[in-house]
């Protein structure tokens, strides 16, 4: 499973990617995204400052994750384990509904922690949609700490929990 970063030829690609995982989640329930979020500008925007990295097989983008340093003011008010100068932050992270299962999820974590080590971080954080019991097991399993606090997106009826993991 090689990552590489996305390019601008990626962009519709990764927007059916979003559009399968969202159809997946409503079915399952989860009303975590509803389609509109996240947007072609968004991802534009985040390919162009090089922060989205992909995996293909077959030249099909199987899995994608977005690593910056750009935390939400939501997370001002959460109660972080670790205190930290240097702040990765993973986004978006999506795994195409027919591949999931297949670790691919975990390995763009791994890839995370690399990446961050490599770039001088001192921790990774994110947020997960309480209502997604899969993401929140992975980000356990891996050992990211659930800081105390909530954060609250795009109208959800649930709240992200706030994990971090450190890294240095």
């Amino acid at each position: 499973m090689i990552v590489k970063k996305a390019t601008l030829e990626d962009i519709n690609r990764i927007m059916l990617l979003f559009k399968k995982c969202t159809a997946a989640l409503i079915k399952a329930g989860i009303d975590q995204w509803d389609g509109t979020y996240p947007t072609v500008s968004i991802f534009e925007k985040d390919i162009r400052k090089g922060n989205i990295f992909v995996i293909k097989e077959n030249e099909i983008l199987i899995a994608t994750i977005t690593l910056n340093n750009q935390q939400d003011e939501q997370y001002n008010a959460i109660n972080w384990k670790y205190p930290a100068k240097k702040v990765l932050v993973i986004h978006r992270l999506a795994v195409s509904p027919e591949d999931q299962g297949k670790g691919l999820g975990k390995h763009l974590c791994k890839y995370a922690e690399s990446y961050g080590v490599e770039n001088d971080f001192d921790v990774i954080r994110l947020d997960a949609y309480s209502g997604n019991p899969v993401s929140c097991r992975l980000y356990e399993k891996l050992k990211y700490h659930r800081a105390g606090g909530y954060c609250w997106f795009h109208g959800n009826d649930l709240p992200f929990y706030c994990y971090e993991k450190k890294l240095i």
